[in-house]
């Protein structure tokens, strides 16, 4: 790399570093102050918050890489338009191809970079998180339960709270309907309960005091009782609502490319919908490329603005990959459902990407903005013959 090259790459890899530092934590805040809500109010311990945050950040960083790359050029070639450092390159004999040669390098390391988070990390982090939340919730089941409003933890229950103790999984104020006997709904009004757990089992018990419980036939038929009780114990089995990692089907974004090839030949095999493994395989392909391809449409879109800087920049990158993610999700679900073929609905977006990036481009590099009035900028007149 020449003085230029690395300059150039240089002033890009800043703007990168912040713009995926910017967009990463505007697409997490959602789940930061969820994360944080944990802590804080569910009394969950900060090195579980943390790891839950590092196996939601490579979802994300599959999002913002391709983004930042297309911001650091396009903040990178406005700057250079607008300080006229690209109208001297051009005078000293360098096109605008030339110029644009670190995009290349910058892009291709964005490529590589999301495409080792699609095939490896991105699997393992999400079957982590998943693995993660079950072994939380199984230990703490009150994480799970907000105060204040109707909550439907398990299947067939439905649980009311008006005080919530997340660090000691103490309830004041209980109402639970239970409505798990095909003959009979209880309902069952307690002062206190509070969660017990039983992670070899995978059941969790509610120990409810000092109520009572309401029980009505289902058949309409007008039987009612009411029993009292000091003490009152139920037995919740999680297995079926939050089965153990081993025992579930994992979702498509946990398996590998050859895991996903081997489902999408079972499910077609058995005459179902065998789509969505093959569309989320061109998925994890197609998303990374895109790394390589925005440098052709943020090179000659900087190099021909003027004014607004890093500002604008700021708006038309966000404005462009938001339309990107559009077609990629419209693609996605077309391909699911078999209305296109899954290497069409995911590589769409990147050919008409591609074609635009390559169609401005070529217009740019053809006459250099602000030099066609210079004499070296200018074809020679031929010579006359003879």
């Amino acid at each position: 790399m020449t003085l230029l090259d690395r300059s150039i790459f240089k002033e890009m890899a800043i703007v990168f570093g912040i713009g995926l530092m910017v967009f990463t934590f505007v697409l997490l805040t959602n789940k930061i102050l969820r994360l944080v809500e944990l802590i804080v109010s569910k009394g969950v311990g900060i090195w579980t918050v943390v790891q839950l945050f590092l196996y939601i950040l490579p979802y994300s960083l599959v999002v913002t890489i391709p983004m930042s790359v297309l911001l650091a050029v396009l903040a990178t070639f406005t700057r250079l338009s607008a300080d006229g450092e690209i109208l001297i390159l051009h005078g000293a004999g360098l096109s605008l191809t030339r110029v644009a040669r670190p995009t290349i390098l910058l892009g291709l390391l964005g490529t590589l970079a999301t495409l080792a988070i699609t095939i490896w990390i991105l699997p393992f982090s999400n079957f982590a998180f998943k693995t993660l939340v079950f072994e939380m919730a199984r230990r703490q089941a009150a994480v799970g339960i907000q105060e204040g409003i109707f909550n439907s933890p398990f299947d067939g229950l439905i649980l009311y709270v008006e005080r919530l103790n997340p660090k000691a999984s103490r309830m004041e104020g209980v109402f639970l309907v239970d409505n798990r006997s095909p003959s009979e709904q209880r309902v069952i009004v307690a002062r206190e309960g509070r969660f017990t757990s039983d992670p070899r089992n995978y059941r969790l018990g509610l120990e409810l005091s000092q109520g009572s419980i309401h029980l009505t036939g289902k058949e309409g038929n007008g039987r009612y009782r009411l029993l009292t009780f000091t003490d009152y114990a139920l037995t919740l089995d999680v297995s079926r609502a939050l089965p153990p990692p081993g025992a579930r089907m994992l979702g498509e974004q946990e398996l590998t490319i050859a895991e996903l090839r081997q489902r999408s030949a079972d499910l077609r095999g058995r005459g179902q919908n065998y789509h969505p493994p093959l569309v989320e395989i061109h998925k994890k392909l197609a998303i990374p490329f895109s790394s390589l391809l925005f440098p052709l449409v943020a090179v000659p879109l900087g190099s021909r603005l003027k004014k607004g800087g890093r500002g604008i920049s700021l708006v038309i990158s966000v404005a462009f990959a938001l339309g990107y993610y559009m077609l990629i999700v419209g693609g996605e679900g077309l391909g699911d459902r078999g209305r296109l073929p899954a290497a069409l609905a995911m590589w769409l977006p990147n050919v008409l990407v591609g074609l635009a990036g390559t169609a401005l481009f070529a217009r740019a590099a053809r006459v250099p903005a602000g030099l066609e009035g210079l004499p070296w900028m200018q074809r020679p007149a031929p010579r006359p013959q003879g």
